[in-house]
């Protein structure tokens, strides 16, 4: 290792830089979060940013072990940017200027920003004395992200911004045009104009995640231009805007979409499934508005007759607002999956009889969310459960895909319990 003081570039590690490589890599991955893995768990992009600073916090105490380690690890440090306070704005804003101006830690090392492929910006630009002067702040955020030209997925989650998104932000994102595949802008907050949406999609050749809290259209028709290579979109309401530009009919061959996420819209997009349902194979509805699931579960069933797997959000399986279970008409789907806020074990047999009796296809049924998974584990009696579910002719899986009867047996093994006693069922 150079000597203290000198400039001179660290000597080779001991082992193999490759094998260095897998270790760091080992050290700082979070699953899911880089494309192409984003792409299956594009809903869960606002859940990971805790698991994300933790990275972030292990890549950075690798960075200080010696500058041998921070030259090998930097690619680690840069691959995916939190932007959570003015500080963060600040630091990172010095770090690349420095390195265009050659200034950097490493002469004759190219900037760090070209290592970088996801950006999240949690800013909060509600508190100007956060982030300095409100001007100032959006200028060196449009700087920092023009300055990442490799950029594959960017998410905005400002909270309670009355701002909207400056031009210059949006100007500075058609520097990864090339690069950008994921872009959300689901959250209420610093958000673009629609022209100016509309403008920068068209710019963006390969996107194919759109998450945004509005999309405005007109004639029940997205601009083709929009959905030529967007596989997955993700809104909280469409808007139908008198006067608005749309186009006259729909060109199929210029539809790439497989995916549609509904969050909390108040009324089903019925238009929407007219036109765009034969395209579906994936939808996740996360409405919470009981009242209308029967009336969606019906426009699947009509509209969408490729649909292959469904995501439902509901507060319980039981409701007053919530028509009979024995109503509930499920597409020809192969995979389900529920993310439930309450759910007892009695209550789960008698939906998974409901959908044995009623949706022959079914391949895997998985509850989404883990607190009731681990509710629901404490609470059944081990044994008979084992029992009633092997009678289930498809997976039952937990919120990280294993089998719910795995976790049983486990938590059940050390008195004896039964076993699973044939594979790809209970």
């Amino acid at each position: 290792m150079a000597a203290k003081g000198s400039h001179h570039v660290p000597h080779p590690p001991r082992f193999p830089v490759e094998v260095w490589q897998n270790i760091f890599e080992l050290a700082t991955e979070v699953p899911y979060t880089l494309v192409p893995g984003l792409y299956e768990k594009s809903d869960c992009i606002r859940d990971q940013h805790s698991a994300l600073e933790a990275a972030l916090a292990t890549k950075r105490s690798l960075v200080l072990v010696c500058k041998q380690w921070q030259r090998m690890t930097m690619c680690y440090l840069y691959r995916i940017a939190l932007i959570r306070t003015g500080f963060d704005l600040l630091a990172l804003d010095h770090t690349l200027q420095n390195y265009a101006a050659g200034n950097g830690s490493f002469v004759g090392t190219r900037s760090p920003g070209h290592w970088t492929q996801r950006l999240d910006i949690t800013l909060d630009l509600s508190d100007e004395s956060k982030c300095e002067e409100l001007d100032r702040c959006v200028k060196r955020l449009a700087d920092v992200i023009g300055s990442l030209p490799k950029l594959e997925i960017v998410s905005f989650a400002i909270p309670a911004s009355v701002v909207i998104m400056p031009f210059r932000v949006l100007d500075a994102l058609r520097c990864s045009a090339n690069s950008l595949r994921i872009l959300d802008w689901s959250g209420r907050h610093f958000l673009p104009q629609v022209h100016q949406l509309e403008e920068l999609l068209r710019d963006l050749p390969y996107l194919r995640v759109l998450h945004c809290h509005q999309l405005v259209w007109a004639n029940g028709i997205i601009p083709s231009s929009i959905l030529s290579t967007l596989t997955t979109l993700a809104v909280e309401d469409l808007v139908e805007r008198v006067g608005h530009p749309g186009e006259g009919d729909l060109r199929e061959a210029c539809v790439s979409l497989r995916e549609f996420i509904l969050y909390g819209g108040r009324t089903t997009p019925q238009e929407f499934l007219i036109h765009y349902g034969k395209f579906l194979m994936v939808v996740k509805w996360y409405s919470t508005f009981s009242d209308c699931f029967g009336e969606a579960l019906d426009l699947l069933n009509e509209y969408c007759p490729n649909l292959d797997r469904f995501t439902f959000r509901r507060h319980s399986l039981f409701s007053r607002c919530l028509p009979p279970m024995k109503t509930w008409s499920f597409p020809r789907i192969s995979y389900l999956g529920a993310k439930l806020d309450v759910l007892d074990f009695r209550g789960l047999l008698q939906f998974l009889a409901h959908l044995r009796n009623t949706v022959p296809t079914l391949r895997v049924f998985q509850l989404i969310c883990p607190r009731v998974v681990e509710e629901l584990l404490e609470g059944c009696p081990r044994a008979s459960a084992l029992k009633d579910l092997n009678e289930i002719p498809f997976r039952v899986e937990d919120d990280r895909g294993n089998l719910l009867s795995d976790r049983l047996l486990r938590s059940h093994s050390t008195s004896g319990g039964a076993i699973r006693n044939h594979s790809g069922k209970w």
